[in-house]
This record gives structure tokens, sequence and C-alpha cells, in this order.
């Protein structure tokens, strides 16, 4: 078959599948099995692929018709202009975190600190704590994550995008207990289990440990809150990625344990970070 016939194929079997994007998604699945740039592909439509080629694409197919996210068949996903291996050991990065990096990064610039301890709990592939050391190199940066498997990912990403970042194994916070830190910031479970059940059917292929916070999506925050005055330094500081419904919540949260907090917005329009300020009281 011929790779224009190829893609109208892909298409056809992904739309079946429900799947949206689905010219997109055969054009990008293509291109990968080829190891071709997408454009390639309309250029040399008349191609003819080999009977090797043609099997391999109808299995990628295939692994994203039963909805396979696609970044896990490509293992690679692009996070604030870096590039993240990603597979079923880690919740895929998504563009809506990059609002916290960008906001963190525009603190930065009124910080006269030389030294700055940052840490990332609940790392999971490393695309905050990697971003972060990317863009801020004279900051001290660890990630954390309950999950051997995650950091494996996260020690590779830092690895390949030439980041300096120190990794710890355990639970949320506990294993950056017993220090100050200038910043932490986290991009926690939040997703009720109730709504989780009702996503779309991608989101099964990801660890659900990455994804759902308890009954209401709030538990990492409260636990946060309640141990966040014996882990910042004074005038420490907190970014933690929300869910779009629970800006008010977690601002409570943290309200209630003397901080000052604030909201900022996704560029959907969307509750997406909350920012919250230590004092000393």
């Amino acid at each position: 078959m011929k790779i224009f016939e190829v893609l109208q194929w892909g298409e056809r079997r992904l739309k079946e599948a429900e799947v949206e994007n689905s010219r997109w998604d055969a054009d990008l699945l293509l291109s990968f099995d080829l190891g071709w740039r997408r454009e390639q592909l309309y250029l040399e439509r008349e191609t003819v692929l080999s009977d090797e080629q043609w099997k391999h694409y109808q299995s990628l197919i295939a692994r994203r018709s039963a909805r396979e996210p696609l970044q896990y068949i490509l293992r690679n996903q692009e996070f604030m202009g870096l590039s993240f291996y990603v597979d079923e050991r880690v919740l895929i990065p998504r563009a809506d975190s990059e609002i916290l990096i960008e906001k963190l990064l525009e603190f930065r610039k009124s910080s006269a600190k030389a030294e700055i301890r940052i840490a990332d709990l609940c790392t999971g592939s490393g695309a905050l704590a990697v971003a972060i050391a990317h863009f801020w190199t004279e900051a001290f940066v660890i990630g954390t994550d309950l999950s051997s498997a995650a950091l494996e990912v996260a020690r590779y990403n830092a690895q390949q995008n030439k980041a300096q970042v120190e990794w710890r194994e355990g639970d949320f916070f506990e294993p950056i207990r017993g220090e100050r830190w200038d910043w932490i910031v986290t991009n926690p479970p939040y997703i009720p289990e109730k709504e989780h059940r009702l996503l779309a059917p991608e989101i099964f292929k990801e660890p659900e440990m990455a994804l759902v916070g308890a009954e209401n999506g709030l538990i990492f925050y409260r636990r946060l809150a309640e141990e966040a005055a014996s882990l910042l330094k004074p005038e420490g500081r907190i970014l933690m990625e929300i869910g779009w419904d629970q800006g008010q919540a977690v601002q409570e949260l943290f309200q209630k344990q003397g901080f000052r907090t604030q909201v900022f917005r996704d560029y959907g329009g969307r509750d997406r970070v909350v920012y919250a300020e230590f004092s000393m009281r």
C-alpha cells in the first residue's frame, strides 16, 4: 500500500475506535514508525510501504485503537520545550502544568537569594523538577515520589535533559521532613474517585496512584497544609497544581494554617495553580 492509502486506513480505524484527532494520530504514528517528519509523509505520499513496515504500522494503530495514549506509544511528550520519555510507569505531563513553572520563574526574577532550595513532591516523570533545574540552574532541586519505577523514568529524563536533580523515594513530603525549603512545588493526585471513573479511556492506562486524590481529591493538599510550616524556611512558598474547581477549597486549607494564598489560571481561563506564602507569626 502507498503512504496516502495507509494514512486513510489508519484514520478510518481510529475513527471507528472513537479516537479524537484521528488523522493527526494516524500521521504521527506513521512518521514515528518510519523515522520521518510528518510533512515528509505528504511529500512522499506515493511511496509504497514494505510488508514489514505495513505490519508494524498496523500494530501501532491497534494499540491506539485500544485507547493506549499516543504519548506512551511514541514514548515521548514535550514539556516546557524539553523532551520527556514517558511510559506506563508515569503520568503524562500536560501543557496545563506549564503555568506552574512559568509562575515560579516569574518569582525567580525577584529573588535575591544566592542559594535556593526547591522540592518537587510527587515528581512522576520528573517534568516539574527537570524543567526547574533546567531553567533555574543555580537552584538546588530535588524530586520525591513513592514509586521507585517512576523515579527510574525521572532519573532518565534528568540525564537526557542534562538537569541536576536529586531524587528521593518516599511518600509525599516524608523524604524532606526535617529540612527547610524556599519552595515546594507539587502536582499531586487530585482527581476525586467518582470523577476518575467518568474520564476518557486513555486515562485508565495511566497510573491511578498519580491521578486519584481519594474521595474528594483534596487529601494531599490537606496533608501539606498541616505540615508546610515545618518544611519551609521563613517566607517559604508553595506552588500547587489543582483541579479546575478546587481553587477555593485548597486556598481555605492553607489560609487556616496562616498562609497568604492566590490562584493562577491556565490559558484556558480555568483555575490551575494555587500559590501559598508562609508568614511567620
